[in-house]
């Protein structure tokens, strides 16, 4: 009964009836004894107008530094792009982009419960918006950001280190699992990211899809296999990596 109370309910607010699906999943784990590790992302990008990157993380919770989900760099510049993470007093990860070198506030959180949290950022050139998702939700939003040129191409995508120098001298390390990175070639809406948190794929402009035979990983990062439920709208299509 209790499985069937949100359909019922659907039935008298005239809402989609939505249920769970348990979906298998992969994984990248980032050991806490290894400060080396990382993935590179086997992906040659455009110059890049407008841009989303959407990731599951999975925080280890004991750790409270400066770390970097993501970093992108590029031949001429090194922090072209970046999401990085780092815990506060209060029980929350607070997040923070950086675009063209410019590190925008710590404002973006999730809890530091060890659980899974999909976090996913926008930005584009014509008039500096960026946005910052949380489990499908905006959490934070602004336009001040360089406007004079767009996301150098040709450049290198980590996931689990910054990037100090183009491809290498990596620094502040993640730790904890990744899963189901995506990139787009457009600044993606709030109901493409509620779509995606749920698990239904939006492939528009899409540049990569997580796979983990086109990432390239130290030694030290492990694949690891898992399943959870999703929420899920009846009649969509779920995706495979979640």
């Amino acid at each position: 009964l209790m499985q069937l109370a949100p359909c019922l309910i659907s039935l008298y607010t005239h809402t989609p009836c939505r249920k769970e699906v348990n979906l298998q999943f992969s994984a990248l784990k980032f050991p806490k004894e290894s400060r080396e590790g990382f993935a590179h992302v086997n992906k040659s990008f455009p110059a890049l107008s407008s841009v989303s990157v959407c990731v599951r993380v999975q925080w280890d919770p004991w750790w409270s530094e400066v770390s970097t989900i993501f970093s992108y760099a590029a031949p001429v510049f090194t922090n072209e792009f970046q999401l990085r993470g780092q815990a506060d007093m209060q029980g929350r990860i607070l997040l923070a982009l950086i675009i063209h070198g410019k590190h925008l506030p710590y404002k973006a959180s999730f809890p530091n419960d060890g659980a899974w949290h999909q976090i996913c950022v926008t930005w584009q050139q014509s008039g500096g918006h960026w946005a910052t998702y949380v489990d499908g939700d905006r959490k934070d939003t602004g336009s001040d950001t360089d406007t004079s040129r767009e996301i150098y191409g040709d450049g290198i995508l980590i996931l689990g280190q910054d990037q100090d120098s183009f491809g290498g001298n990596f620094t502040e390390p993640f730790f904890g699992n990744i899963t189901d990175l995506n990139v787009w070639n457009m600044s993606l809406e709030s109901h493409h990211v509620r779509l995606l948190n749920e698990c239904s794929p939006v492939t528009q402009d899409l540049l990569f899809s997580w796979n983990l035979e086109l990432l390239s990983s130290h030694p030290v990062v492990k694949e690891e296999t898992g399943s959870r439920l999703f929420p899920h709208q009846t009649g969509d299509t779920a995706c495979n990596n979640c």
